[in-house]
């Protein structure tokens, strides 16, 4: 299983609106990977809650797995694509 990269994209689009409601961003910490020089400061954890989290994983999984790639044992998602 991997993430479209439009998936990928929309999910960290997500998670730095709900963390710009908040001082997070504002920041120079390893929360925003201010420790590692030259690396990109984005927020990666989600903050909107759990409830509001699992209502995310449970609507993706709803719409079979909407954003992901399904892949058997063996094959790449490139492979998968590539079909």
């Amino acid at each position: 299983m991997e993430a479209t990269k439009d998936a990928e994209d929309d999910w960290v689009t997500q998670v730095n609106d709900v963390a710009s409601g908040t001082l997070y961003p504002q920041a120079n910490s390893w929360y925003m990977g201010a420790n590692i020089p030259g690396k990109p400061q984005v927020f990666m954890p989600y903050i909107g809650g759990v409830g509001v989290y699992r209502q995310i994983c449970n609507d993706v999984a709803g719409k079979g797995y909407e954003g992901f790639v399904l892949m058997s044992r063996g094959r790449t998602a490139a492979a998968v694509a590539a079909e």
